[in-house]
């Protein structure tokens, strides 16, 4: 070419010399970026090195030597060098060198240190390379790539010939190698490539996932590259172009963070994304962020893509090397359209998704079954094919529309299942607003994550709520005690669907939110519910930020915007997991402890007269329509079913889930002609036991029950009382055994339900508990408050401690002494605390004057403390 020299025209003595020669070099191929395809510039740079290091390996002398060799490996061995990529070489000998050659060799290895470039170098005889190939296998990959600059290719040759064989790495064992060192790659990255500074070679979806599909198949089958596997029909036409042109544009996005950061930067900060933009000509100036906006999210595009076809490559080449013999496969049908084979689900036929409802379906068959842990390859063509083919969204089929509802409340739905769903771009498919935040960047110092991947995140951390079953925090005793999951999960898929962040925005996304919940036929208290959330999904964060939250002035202010403490519950968790998935570091021990004290503090004001009634009623009106529902459908008679309801008071609607309710009334109805019920089942939500007593009420009944379980070192965890219309008491209880699991063992639920008789025949029959060795005498001031209520009869009494079997029994024993009768109570575990409201009133049925409030007080600190 015109104006440069070749490496033999300049002083291979003076590093100045060479220095220049490749920077005149490199500037001629950057002013061919676009005018070349980057295969060819990367192959060009590969060349410049190949004649720059053959012309000093000729002038040290070396040629001379047939004994030695001078290969490229790695990816100089590929010819697939970028502006600062390391070049690696491998010095081959076939035996001893002499002392000149030695001297030789040491003088071109010091020359390479002045070129200005990485330069990585193994000095090997052909035996240790082999040796070396066999103990390690990322110098058994870099060899594959080894290619003869000068000396005897011979040497190239016979390492080839061993790799290819089983003799250094079977495939099995190659390929098992290689996908482990992707897994630890992709667990390190979190298994996306939705990172807001992704690392283009490394992250899942970046270069290193092409070069492990072309190394795999390069070992078992021969070939050289992606073109190979379309020969041997493992990649469709359309699939390879697909993946030829992602990774060329990742190549690029490459290649031009190299050049404008001067360095070998894998990672594509925001530091350098606007120059990079800018290289590229997506635009810059005013236009900067929009130019970058337009860059990322064709990058992510392609990240996303490489990695779908990553997987659907090793989905096809594990059968073909880890199951060879396919009569040993065994297959496992689920229905008509899927079987199981290799731990993988399969299609049964290739036009099973033109029913739509069967692309969710297929989800759900993920999540029901902990053996299937991934899709087969033919079927994955299959939801690529059905995705690109889609006349209008998965949502607007009513089938589709049931199943992802039934996906999204399984216990395992957001698992394996809704992350395939997330990767494989069915989300997209499913709902448009989703299409339109996909790859979104966020412009903030903040957020680690695209918009899409960061409420793929949050869902992830709402489904991590109740991973830990011993953990015992605010979050999870919140979030056990609720149905919040399918209500929290909605609301994490639509809190960002307007891309931006602002209070105006949110409402936007809050609408998105209220018409996917209306849609998809959630009860009106569930849709006001999220709706009411994404709306407000800063408030609390806010509020910690900005706001003094240990003034009193202040928490009323917040309580009066939330109203109900169903409202603080779930934005509290909602919060959590929103912080959670921001960053890595945006929820820590600091941030817990205001957003929890911020907790504590509204849910005080909320339960002093902030909280909305009516709210209340529209829920119980729910809860009572569903449960109906279910009763009758279980043959229980309607009439039957609201006489007792009538008895009951509303705190029993508001206190308890649906299948609670139904469950409840179901063993009293069952029982109806009893004076007494006792029952004890599963509370799945909460993980402990149900205890249900309904009895004609006494005094002291209530303490009798914790006294008689509390000898049967049974653990309260919660507990309602209710007073009926009919003079009996309804009590549920909610129980651990001493181990701290459920009440599974049928003996020990026999012995619980016949103490809790007994206690029933009458006081006599309850002995008192010993105090437990183990509960030490710790400081502790538990808080009393009277709260306001409306009932002018009764007084409303909460008291906050620490957890403690005692204290309940301590209680009781005060509002024996002071002879109060307990109308209501409800207990809960918070934690590490212990929430106990109760409804009293005195002897003579009014409620506690002033005077006997302060000496109450007085008391219950004294005898808790």
């Amino acid at each position: 070419m015109p104006g440069i020299k070749s490496p033999l025209d300049i002083d291979l003595t003076k590093p100045a010399a060479i220095k220049a020669y490749l920077l005149q070099h490199e500037a001629r191929l950057s002013r061919q970026f676009f005018e070349t395809s980057i295969e060819s510039l990367q192959t060009q740079r590969a060349v410049l090195f190949d004649n720059l290091l053959m012309a000093l390996w000729r002038y040290y002398g070396l040629q001379q030597a047939n004994n030695i060799s001078l290969n490229a490996v790695g990816g100089f061995g590929r010819q697939t060098l970028h502006p600062r990529s390391d070049i690696d070489i491998c010095i081959i000998f076939d035996k001893g060198l002499e002392k000149e050659q030695e001297a030789n060799l040491s003088a071109f290895l010091t020359r390479l240190w002045d070129l200005g470039v990485d330069v990585g170098h193994a000095v090997r005889s052909e035996k240790d390379n082999i040796e070396a190939a066999k103990a390690d296998i990322t110098i058994a990959t870099n060899l594959l790539d080894i290619r003869t600059l000068c000396g005897p290719a011979n040497h190239a040759k016979n390492i080839l010939e061993k790799l290819y064989t089983c003799d250094i790495w079977s495939s099995r064992l190659f390929f098992q190698h290689k996908v482990a060192e992707q897994d630890v790659r992709h667990e390190k990255a979190n298994n996306t490539a939705l990172y807001l500074e992704p690392n283009i070679k490394n992250n899942p979806g970046g270069m290193r996932d092409v070069q492990t599909i072309i190394w795999i198949a390069r070992k078992h089958f021969n070939v050289g590259d992606a073109q190979s596997l379309k020969s041997l029909g493992f990649l469709k036409f359309d699939e390879y172009s697909e993946l030829i042109e992602s990774y060329d544009f990742i190549c690029r996005i490459r290649w031009a963070l190299h050049t404008v950061a001067n360095r070998a930067e894998e990672k594509l900060l925001f530091d350098h994304q606007l120059d990079v933009a800018k290289f590229m000509k997506f635009g810059h100036g005013e236009n900067a962020q929009l130019a970058v906006e337009k860059m990322m999210r064709q990058l992510f595009r392609a990240m996303t893509r490489v990695q779908e076809l990553n997987q659907m490559m090793l989905g096809v080449f594990k059968r073909e090397v880890l199951y060879t013999d396919k009569k040993a496969c065994v297959r496992v049908d689920l229905d008509e359209h899927f079987f199981v084979s290799n731990n993988m689900i399969q299609a049964k036929y290739d036009e099973v998704f033109f029913n739509k409802s069967n692309v969710i379906r297929l989800f759900g068959f993920i999540a029901g079954d902990d053996d299937i842990h991934g899709i087969a390859p033919e079927t994955l063509r299959l939801i690529r094919q059905t995705r690109r083919q889609l006349l209008g969204e998965l949502q607007d089929y009513q089938e589709c529309r049931k199943a992802f509802i039934a996906l999204i409340k399984h216990e395992n739905g957001l698992k394996r299942a809704f992350a395939l769903m997330h990767r494989y771009g069915i989300l997209a498919s499913y709902f448009p607003q989703w299409k339109a935040i996909e790859g979104q960047m966020q412009f903030d110092m903040h957020n680690a994550y695209t918009v899409d991947e960061h409420a793929f995140k949050l869902i992830q951390c709402i489904d991590n709520f109740t991973a830990d079953k011993k953990q015992k925090s605010l979050l999870t005793s919140i979030y056990r005690a609720s149905s919040l999951k399918h209500i929290l999960v909605i609301a994490g898929l639509c809190h960002d669907l307007s891309g931006k962040q602002s209070h105006e925005t949110n409402e936007i996304s809050a609408i998105h939110a209220k018409e996917f919940a209306l849609l998809h036929d959630l009860k009106k208290s569930e849709v006001d519910l999220i709706h009411w959330i994404v709306d407000n999904q800063d408030l609390l964060i806010a509020t910690t930020q900005t706001l003094d939250i240990q003034d009193p002035e202040v928490i009323k202010t917040v309580a009066k915007k939330i109203r109900s403490e169903a409202k603080l519950n779930a934005l509290y968790c909602f919060t959590v997991a929103d912080l959670m998935a921001t960053n890595e570091q945006s929820w820590n021990e600091w941030q817990q402890s205001l957003l929890n004290e911020l907790y504590l503090s509204l849910r005080s004001a909320l339960k002093k007269g902030i909280e909305n009634v009516f709210e209340q009623r529209v829920v119980i009106r729910e809860n009572k329509i569903e449960a109906l529902a279910e009763l009758t459908a279980n043959a229980f008679d309607e009439a039957e079913i609201k006489a007792l309801w009538a008895s009951l008071p509303s705190s029993f609607f508001s206190s308890n889930q649906v299948n609670e309710i139904a469950e409840f009334s179901a063993q009293i109805l069952a029982h109806r002609g009893d004076d007494q019920v006792v029952s004890l089942s599963d509370d799945t939500n909460l993980e402990c036991s149900n205890l249900l007593v309904y009895a004609n009420d006494r005094s002291m009944l209530f303490v009798d029950l914790f006294n008689a379980l509390s000898l049967l070192k049974i653990r309260v965890k919660e507990a309602q009382l209710h007073k009926t219309k009919n003079n009996k008491v309804l009590e549920v209880i909610k129980l651990l055994d001493h181990n701290g699991e459920t009440i599974a063992d049928g003996y020990r639920s026999e012995q619980v339900k016949k103490s809790v008789r007994k206690v029933l025949c009458g006081p006599d029959s309850v002995k008192k508990p010993a105090s437990p060795r183990f509960v030490k005498n710790f400081e502790n001031a538990p808080e009393v408050e009277f709260l306001a209520t409306p009932k002018s009869n009764k007084t409303l009494l909460r008291i906050n401690a620490l957890d403690n079997p005692l204290f309940i029994e301590k209680i009781c024993n005060v509002f024996k002494h002071k002879q109060l009768t307990i109308h209501s109570a409800k207990i809960s575990t918070l934690g590490e605390c212990s929430e106990n409201v109760f409804t009293i009133s005195s002897k003579d049925n009014s409620a506690i004057s002033n005077q006997d409030k302060t000496e109450l007080a007085q008391l219950l600190v004294n005898n808790i403390a």
